[in-house]
Parts: C-alpha cells; structure tokens; sequence
C-alpha cells in the first residue's frame, strides 16, 4: 500500500458534515439567564462587513451566576454545555470559601484577514469562552479545569458557506480514517520538507538502515517482522507498558520464527500481542501504510549488550526518522488500545447541545484538556519521543488529534480542512535560545520512571540535541560549556534525592528542577557564554574513579579553545586563562591561585549510574577549588514572592550580623527536620556571580544586582553532597562567621 498521493488532498471548504440526528430532551428549555442572551447562528459569524469593528468586544463579560445556579438549572441546555465546557464535575461550587461564578465573553477565531485589502471577504468565527472566578475576579486555581474553553456553532447549522473552525460532529462508532488520511496529505502538500525533519535532529533520515543496525520492522500486510527495506517510509509506535509487562515480546530464540510471513497471525504468538500494538498496527493500514517499529516487537529484547542497547540508545534516531507517530496518550497501559480504531472504543461524548431547532452548539476541547489524566504525559521516556517526532497521530479523549511541525492540532471534530489553516505557518523557534534546553530539562526532571537507573539512558537522544546544537558534551546530564550558570538550578516543588546520581546535577533529585537563566539573565546563548567569562573563576575537574587518584577537566580544551588546564598554575595572572577562557582576574583579598585537583582517593563513596551521555564518562565527583564560607540558617524574615502553592520550605541565609537576611534558599522537608539544621551554622561555598532577577533595559552585565551564587554543602567524611543553592550581595563576605572566607578544595558528590 501507499499513501495518497499529495495531489489527492482535498480542502474541503463546502463540506457536507454528517449530522448527528435529534440531541434535544423534550424537557430542555432554555433558562432566563441564556435566553436573555439572544444566542442564534449568525452572532458565531463575523462578516467582512464586519472586520473593521472585529476586535471591539460585541458584548461585555456577561455574568452566568454562581456554579450552583448553573447546575440548579439542568433542563437548560446552554448551562449544562457551559459547566461541561468548564471541566463538568471538577468544577467546584466554591473555592476557599468563596462562591465560584461564571463570566462569558466573545471572541474572534481563526486567521485574521488583512482588513485593508481591498479582495478581503472572507467571514471569520466567534466563539464564546466561559471562565470561572472567585469573589471579585480571582482566578479559580483548580488545575482540573478545561484549557481556556470555546464553545462555538456546529458546522452544519452555519448560515454561510463558512464552516472552518466550527464544530464538526463525528461518528459515535470510531474514527473515519478517510479524514486522517486528508491530514497527512495537506501536510506533505502544503508543508512539504518543512514536516519531513523532526525540529530536535540536525538532518533528515532518508535511510534509516545506515544509522540503526539490525532496523526491524511489522509489516502489517504480511503480519510479520522484516529487517527494514533501504528508504521505506514507516510509523513508530510511542505508548506506555504499564505495570502488565508479561505481554509478548520478541526474544532471540523466536526472531527467527516472527520474520516468517503471517507469524503475527499464529496463536501462539497473535494472543499475547497487547490491544495497543494490534490497533496500531490497523491503525496503520487505515492510513495506507505498511510499515510499523514497536519497541517490544522490533528489538530483541533479551539481548541486553548489542542490539537492545544500541537501539535504546538512538531512540531520537527512530522516533525522529518516522513519517509519523502514533501516540496512544490515553492508555494507563498496553493493554488499554486506541480509542476510536475498533467500534464503539471512543469511550467520550461529544458535548453538543440543541439550543433551538436547526440550532446547535458545541464545546471544542483541546487535546490537553486530557493531559492532566494521562499516564502518557508523566513518563520520562515518552517525553523524549514526543519530542523527536514530526508528525503524530495523538490518541486521547476518544479522538485523533493530527500534530505536525505547522499544524498546532488538527482534530476529528473541528473542521480544519481548509486552506487559511492547512497553509498557515507557525513561528519557527529561535536558535540563539538557552529557554529552549533549559525548557526540556526542566520538563524532562519532573518525569517518572520505572527504573531510576534509566535517568540517563531515557534521555540520550535529547543528549544529542543538546551536543549538536550547544557544542558541548554533557557530564551527568549539565552542558559543559555553560556549567556554571546550569548549577544554578532552584526546586520547583519539594524533591527527594536520587542516591545513586550525583547531587549537584538535576539528575540527583526526584522532583522539578528549574534551570532559569533565561529568567535572570538572558536567553541568549552567545550571550551567556561571554558573560561566564567575566563571572566564573572554578576550575571543574571530573574524578574518573574512587581508586584513582586521576581527574579530568569537564570542558576539555578543544571545547573551550583555552590552554591546558595543567598550565595554569604556571602562567603569570596576567597570562592565565579562567575555565571558559577569559582572563583571570583578582576577586579576593587572599591568595586562589592554586586551581589543580590533588592527589586523592575516597574510601566509602557511593558508585552512581553510569553517564551514558557521555564518551568519556566519571564518576560524578567533581574536585576543584572555591571560596568556602560559614553562616547560619533560621526562618526567612522577607516575604516570599508569588509561587508554586506546593514548593519546599524557604529559609533565611545570616552572617555576623544575625538580625539582618544576607538572602534565602529553598530546602528539603526532611534536611529541614534533621536536628540542628535550623538554626545552626553551616558551609557554603561559593560558585559564580549570578542574578536573582533580570535588570531592566537589557542592562544585565552592568552592576548592581551581580551576587554571589553559592551552595549549601554537607560533608559525608572526604566528599560532600548539595543540598540547597542560594545567592548574597558580593559585598556581605565580611558578615561570614568563624575564620570568614578561605580557599578551600572541595570533592562533591
């Protein structure tokens, strides 16, 4: 089989939708709140004539009543699809002790027309977007409710030829695939190359034969496995196992027998295949496809050391090298299926509602109003394969959702199928962004996994990204040329550590990590680069062993274009270079010359996971030299700005002078519940200048605001372990307690 043909891609801007039939209850009537809103099909359409005044709200926020009102009034069919629009029954009737309410009001879809062009006479929709608040306007926290909600016309009960952006009602039944078809057409017609290359890769996987050895694949015509055919197009599979992993697997005593025609189909073998690949693979049929990769069937799974590995390891590679994925984003396990591939498996009503005869409305969901539910999404290594594809077919909310590298959602119940939106082109990324790696990090570190032991291995192909795009390998997960800036990373929420990485990288931790440079300082990456320059003076050495003494820098000098670090110390000041390659310059009043690891073994330190990011991974102790200090830790006597409801405990940092705040951190639960540490003094070392908040005007490399970023340490004998990162003014070293600042060399785990 093949695809369709791009020139049989049809823009369907008079489509006939099927209707749904008769939705009213005899007992349905409007209440005198939405009566008194004088709703009809032509208020959903802005005419040209229209287009001058179109972003002049046609109403005011019109004022619902209360949560209880609405639900009091079930017999009116516009209430019940407000409250469904909203999140239905996470809706709540009050928040911290408040009525919750309801306000509407319009707005304008779609793409905007040039209303200066004299051709313009294209009509656009409105929708309605209900919202719930409390009190006086206050936004209702609950995360369980709806995306900003539009409830707008059916398509078929427009009252022009118009019907982009409507609603479009579906089969009860399943999915008509005749429509996912017309999307991968549009795509390749009017995207062309643009959606050929995942946005993660640095080129476009024409064979993918050459880049993955041992590349198998399902044929679903022949129901067996093949080694893939040279510059065959296929669809990946991206889902979760779930804790039912005795499911069939492909093991090297029966590859053999799986490469046979029509093995898929044997008993033996067709009874233990889940209900999430067997849809699947129909799935790929329906769209007139032949190939399909699923990790379970094309890897050999029992062998650990060749195929398996390698494969597990360019899963950026797979994923990014598929004409499209399929996501099965609602299943809890492999064992759920796709909804809507077999009949009646949608399991989600379409919310439309009868206002009047030849009168309907709808609520147009997005596909992350189901997110918040979905396993799919919390998963450490579907994240990663999210991310590598270019076009997915996303299964979640009894629908399929159509994403591509220009399409935002293409879904079953809006009509999309029209030239304004296929064409429509999204804003490309910018380059020059450290946002975008600090984004993924981010992300990446609030992720579960089954195996803790995989917290590097689920992100090797982002490694890739990150080494292509930056320059830079990555040591435990922290981009060498730009280390400094990304220790800075602050706990969104409360983390626990992951004993077997190291502490001072974000792959230690449980939990959020916030890497945030493009918050206080800029997004620009050449930008950072010069200003670590400027603002750094440690030495990063990486320890290879616990039994060597041996130590290696982090950046070695190919990626820094500086001088060997063992040469520094016999450079003049005015000849050496400072880790990134700028001048070292004199900072403090006492002698930080001496820069190189000494000659140290550990007794007793823990062996972390293996840093399969990179070619020449250590042990995750770093050794180097830095300003230590002491102060004490007690409750923060500042007010802490607007944050997380749920973020770990704030302290306060105090030097000599115990009444007055040198600045604060964020700790721990259960550090913060160990005797002694409120309240007693403790060490710090020093780690970098940095920001707490971006200056104004882009003036961020002129004083003030530069501080002193530094950690809060705790020793376990000859090595220490982060716990907390906090900053003080650069002038405040002389309110540290006990002998005050010294240079001292640090091991840290």
């Amino acid at each position: 089989m093949s695809l369709a043909t791009a020139d049989s891609a049809v823009i369907h801007k008079d489509q006939e939708v099927d209707s749904d039939g008769d939705i009213a209850s005899p007992t349905d009537s409007l209440c005198d709140v939405c009566k008194d809103l004088n709703l009809s099909p032509s208020r959903f359409i802005v005419l040209p004539s229209d287009n001058e005044t179109q972003n002049k709200p046609h109403d005011p926020n019109i004022n619902m009543g209360t949560v209880k009102d609405i639900r009091s009034r079930s017999h009116c069919p516009f209430c019940r699809l407000i409250l469904v629009a909203l999140g239905g029954k996470e809706v709540p009737d009050e928040e911290d002790g408040k009525d919750v309410s309801v306000v509407m009001s319009w707005s304008t879809d779609g793409i905007r027309p040039d209303v200066n062009q004299p051709w313009n006479h294209i009509p656009q929709i409105r929708t309605l977007n209900p919202y719930a608040q409390k009190g006086k306007g206050e936004y209702v926290g609950s995360r369980r409710l709806n995306l900003f909600p539009e409830i707008t016309l059916l398509a078929n009960d427009s009252p022009t030829d118009l019907k982009a952006f409507f609603v479009r009602p579906i089969r009860d039944d399943c999915i008509d695939f005749s429509v996912v078809r017309n999307w991968l057409s549009l795509c390749e017609r009017y995207h062309g190359e643009s959606c050929n290359k995942s946005k993660l890769l640095n080129h476009e996987i024409i064979n993918p034969t050459d880049e993955i050895p041992s590349f198998r694949l399902i044929d679903v015509d022949s129901n067996c496995l093949v080694l893939s055919p040279p510059q065959c197009r296929y669809v990946a599979l991206s889902y979760v196992w779930g804790k039912k992993a005795d499911f069939f697997r492909t093991r090297s005593d029966i590859v053999n027998e799986l490469e046979k025609s029509g093995a898929l189909l044997r008993p033996e073998f067709y009874d233990g295949i889940p209900m999430t690949i067997r849809d699947a693979m129909q799935v790929v049929r329906e769209i007139g496809l032949q190939y399909l990769w699923v990790d379970s069937l094309c890897i050999v799974q029992d062998d650990e050391v060749g195929s398996k590995a390698e494969a597990m390891a360019k899963m950026d590679l797979v994923y990014g090298g598929a004409f499209v994925t399929i996501m099965a984003a609602s299943a809890t396990d492999v064992t759920a299926g796709l909804p809507g591939v077999r009949s009646g498996t949608r399991g989600e009503g379409q919310p439309i509602e009868e206002i009047m005869p030849g009168f309907r409305l709808a609520f147009k969901p997005k596909y992350q109003d189901y997110i918040k539910d979905a396993v799919y999404y919390t998963r450490a290594w579907t994240f990663q394969e999210q991310q590598f594809t270019s076009r997915s077919l996303i299964f979640i909310g009894g629908q399929v959702v159509f994403n591509c590298g220009q399409a935002d959602q293409w879904r079953e119940d809006v009509v999309c199928e029209d030239k304004r939106i296929v064409s429509k082109q999204l804003k490309a990324p910018e380059i020059n962004n450290i946002g975008n790696f600090e984004g993924l990090l981010q992300s990446y570190s609030d992720l579960s996994l089954t195996y803790e032991s995989d917290i590097y291995n689920a992100f090797t192909g982002l490694s890739r990204y990150f080494q292509s795009e930056l320059k830079t390998n990555l040591c435990h997960g922290m981009p060498g040329l730009y280390f400094d800036w990304f220790l800075l990373w602050y706990p969104l929420h409360e983390q626990r550590r992951r004993k077997l990485a190291p502490s001072w990288s974000w792959s230690g931790w449980i939990g959020q990590s916030w890497p945030r440079m493009w918050d206080w300082y800029t997004r620009k990456i050449d930008k950072i680069h010069g200003a670590q320059q400027t603002r750094t003076w440690i030495i990063w050495y990486h320890r290879l062993a616990h039994d060597s003494t041996k130590c290696i820098p982090i950046l070695p000098p190919n990626e820094n274009n500086n001088n060997e670090q063992s040469d520094r110390e016999s450079k003049t000041r005015s000849q050496a270079r400072n880790f990134y390659g700028g001048h070292v310059r004199d900072r403090f009043p006492f002698d930080c010359s001496k820069t190189l690891p000494s000659d140290r073994t550990l007794d007793g330190a823990p062996e972390y996971y293996k840093d399969t990011l990179n070619p020449t991974p250590g042990s995750g102790f770093l050794q180097f030299w830095t300003v230590s200090v002491m102060l004490s830790i007690k409750p923060a006597t500042s007010v802490a700005k607007p944050g997380p409801a749920n973020r770990p405990p704030r302290l306060g940092i105090f030097g000599r002078d115990s009444e007055r705040e040198l600045g604060t951190l964020y700790l721990t639960s259960e550090w913060c519940a160990i005797d002694g540490n409120v309240g007693g003094t403790h060490e710090f070392i020093l780690l970098c200048e940095g920001r707490e908040e971006r200056a104004e005007n882009q003036r961020y490399d002129e004083e003030p605001g530069w501080k002193y970023m530094i950690m809060l340490i705790e020793w376990h004998g000859d090595w220490a372990e982060r716990v907390s990162i906090g900053c003080i003014d650069k002038h405040e070293l002389n309110q540290t307690l006990g002998d005050g600042p010294v240079w001292k060399e640090i091991i840290l785990g």
